[in-house]
């Protein structure tokens, strides 16, 4: 690839006062504190396809537009006199490199552009969140590349910048008014948080977490005795049978296959602790408010499921789970130095020690990865998967050992949902003290099971579950059927995710 050239963007637009933090910034605010100096893993990138006949022009002037639309691109973020906060510039450049293909595969150039566009750890005091790069074919641009740093977005949010540039990029002229509404911006939203209505949100917020904490496992919250610096234990699955065994049960009950993802993982992890209960923290995108639906910033916060688990039928419990996990997502909107500070304190009168939690991520809404090839082995798209072709699928999961050794601030473990369409794609960290013998892979063979346990006997009991996994190496029975092979297992490097 050639020297590049630049384009350089100027913008100007609206400049609110200087503010705190909104709740969901300031969460990973305090996230970036804990990395290592120069730790460039919170830079997101992303690519997208330019359409043919796009003049050379139109792409600064649609990135000018949208740094102007979000304030979250064009803001520095520092601290002033002790306290995290945002302020959005009025005007600036943002330098837009410029580079020509070389080979035919565009999108192997594009993500090796955005991997290289993307080192380098972000200055958020002097620098803008947003990296931009051009990939031009023949001297047209092909591919626009973005890096931004995980404090100006969240998934979600990046999902909706992408959009705003492709619509820009498809217009004749590059304008705001060619894009829906403004969404609620992230000065906005800190200011509603210290509102009267705000603080409503976050004391029903706080209440809810507190009655949770009274009861939950201390299993599931006390503090690993492991260092932090000793690394995790990672593993992934690439499962079609799970995608279906999830679709099968959506199909027979209505409940969502991320639901019942989380309430069978909850589930196993009773099991594994041998506690009648378990406990997760579920990373939510709070965008409930209409304003906040298109809101562009770090958004997420923590959502603390509490899940009982009774003897009754899986799919009883399944039923059961749904309003456990609403209530959850209800209740998620608060300060997180203001959560962290009550979990502490209902911990320490409780005799733990807390501060390491079971983590769940879905990510699986980017669609940003080509589906499966492999055909499908459950009948037209849309039909229910019947038993047999959930378990006709099991032969294709690779289950993987992942050579990597990342720590994890907080965490037991932490599963991300990669894909839920074709297949489920999970990677999965686990601290090796939390379960003893139990590996990453260990646990995600048994989800796997688990979850096809639920789509072809949905009346097998949880008892009757938890006796057969809690003897050494058992799972779950599976219906009466030809014993698939196994997973594969092979030890692959896994390329970094969103997180």
């Amino acid at each position: 690839m050639l020297s590049p050239a630049h384009h350089l963007v100027r913008f100007r637009a609206d400049c609110p006062p200087t503010t705190p933090l909104a709740w969901g910034q300031l969460a990973f605010w305090d996230v970036l504190r804990w990395l290592p100096e120069g730790d460039d893993s919170p830079n997101l990138y992303r690519w997208l396809t330019v359409p043919a006949g796009t003049r050379p022009e139109q792409v600064p002037a649609a990135l000018r537009v949208l740094v102007e639309r979000h304030q979250a691109l064009r803001s520095h973020y520092f601290e002033q006199d002790g306290t995290p906060v945002q302020h959005v510039l009025g005007e600036g450049e943002l330098r837009v490199a410029v580079h020509e293909a070389t080979g035919p595969d565009l999108a192997a150039e594009a993500q090796g552009l955005g991997e290289r566009l993307r080192r380098g750890a972000t200055d958020h005091t002097h620098d803008l969140p947003l990296r931009a790069a051009v990939l031009n074919r023949d001297g047209s641009p092909a591919a626009v590349v973005l890096t931004i740093s995980h404090l100006a977005v969240d998934a979600w949010s990046f999902r909706i910048v992408l959009r705003d540039l492709a619509t820009l990029l498809a217009a004749d002229t590059p304008a705001d008014h060619v894009l829906p509404p403004r969404a609620r911006q992230p000065a906005e939203r800190a200011r509603y948080e210290r509102s009267e209505a705000g603080l409503r949100r976050e004391a029903a917020t706080l209440a809810h977490w507190e009655r949770r904490l009274r009861m939950v496992p201390p299993a599931m919250l006390e503090k690993s005795p492991r260092s932090l610096t000793t690394g995790r234990d990672w593993a992934s699955v690439d499962s079609p049978a799970m995608a279906l065994a999830l679709r099968a049960i959506a199909a027979r009950t209505g409940v969502t296959p991320g639901t019942s993802l989380v309430a069978l993982l909850g589930l196993l992890l009773a099991v594994r602790t041998g506690e009648p209960e378990a406990a997760l923290r579920l990373i939510v995108a709070t965008r409930f408010a209409p304003e906040d639906r298109d809101y562009v910033g770090a958004f997420n916060q923590n959502a603390l499921l509490h899940l009982r688990v009774a003897d009754e039928p899986l799919e009883q419990y399944l039923r059961g789970a749904v309003t456990t996990v609403l209530a959850a997502h209800r209740r998620c909107e608060a300060d997180p130095r203001r959560v962290e500070q009550l979990v502490a304190d209902i911990a320490a009168e409780r005799g733990f020690t807390p501060d390491s939690y079971c983590f769940f991520n879905d990510v699986s809404f980017h669609g940003d990865r080509p589906p499966r090839t492999a055909a499908r082995p459950d009948g037209p798209a849309g039909a229910e998967p019947g038993p047999a072709a959930v378990l006709a699928a099991l032969p294709l999961t690779r289950l993987e050992q992942l050579p990597r050794q990342d720590p994890q601030k907080g965490a037991k473990l932490f599963l991300s949902l990669h894909r839920l369409d074709e297949t489920c794609l999970i990677t999965l960290s686990l601290d090796p003290a939390f379960l003893g013998r139990h590996r990453a892979t260990d646990l995600l063979g048994d989800l796997e099971r688990l979850v096809v346990l639920a789509a072809t006997d949905p009346d097998r009991r949880t008892g009757a579950v938890r006796r057969s996994l809690a003897g050494p190496g058992a799972a779950p029975d599976r219906p009466e059927s030809p014993a698939p092979p196994p997973p594969s297992h092979r030890s692959t490097q896994q390329p970094k995710g969103t997180k």
